[in-house]
């Protein structure tokens, strides 16, 4: 389990520097609401509060950052000819497999369905 809701200083928004926000925004969004600020506030002040004792807020995003770089997930996917298609649909474990057999974990996914096809 992940460490969460640790003492240690709230998000502060001018401490996450441009340059990282635009790394954010590609690398870790919200894809719930889009409110990518809120999102990053929500995941600093339950995980990363915890990690103060070596990393800072700064350091906590750009070891986010360095990890989602680590593997690129989009091309795992298409080496598995798991590419985005209208017609073509894939089980949980199609998608799952070939993460895990890249990266050695297994993945949390959750499905969100495009509200333009709703």
């Amino acid at each position: 389990t992940m460490p969460s809701n640790c003492i240690g200083s709230q998000f502060e928004w001018r401490k996450l520097y441009p340059h990282m926000r635009s790394k954010l925004k590609i690398s870790w969004p919200d894809v719930e609401s889009g409110n990518d600020t809120k999102f990053w506030e929500g995941e600093w002040n339950k995980h990363g509060t915890c990690s103060v004792e070596k990393l800072n807020q700064m350091q906590y995003f750009e070891r986010s950052y360095a990890m989602w770089r680590s593997y690129n997930i989009t091309k795992i996917l298409q080496n598995a000819s798991i590419v985005p298609s209208t017609t073509r649909t894939w089980t949980y474990s199609d998608i799952v497999s070939p993460i895990k057999a890249a990266t050695g974990r297994t993945p949390l996914l959750r499905c969100k369905q495009d509200k333009k096809t709703q």
